[in-house]
């Protein structure tokens, strides 16, 4: 009697999971590279510690940002970033909204550093 509930439960299970295919998916991630640099003058930092230090976290944290510098005493933010993946213009932004916009971005300087042929890598 258990034979014979078993065996249609293990047939199903067997289906099912010899149903799903093996495809591997494959997952497609764009690396960031430097190829622009922007030099931002920014108004509102008030110390090196809070303002600068808070500023310098948040572009870290955004995509297509591959390093940043910022100074509280020369009041310069350099920024090496990739160009096709986020511009000047939401650089500037961001920083402008930050701490309810206590800061703002008073100029800008961008220099093309090279440019990039882009490939994409397969990390399966």
């Amino acid at each position: 009697m258990l034979k014979l509930f078993m065996t249609p439960f293990l047939l199903v299970f067997f289906m099912i999971g010899c149903d799903q295919t093996n495809s591997s998916e494959y997952k497609e991630e764009v690396l960031a590279v430097a190829d622009t640099k922007a030099e931002m003058t920014i108004d509102g930092m008030s110390c090196q510690v809070g303002c600068a230090a808070h500023i310098h976290e948040e572009l870290e944290k955004v995509s297509g940002v591959v390093s940043a510098d910022v100074s509280f005493e020369n009041k310069l933010a350099s920024i090496n970033y990739d160009n096709s993946l986020i511009s000047e213009h939401d650089i500037v932004s961001l920083i402008n909204s930050l701490k309810d916009s206590a800061y703002s971005v008073a100029s800008v300087d961008v220099e093309i550093l090279k440019t990039v042929e882009k490939k994409k890598i397969d990390t399966h």
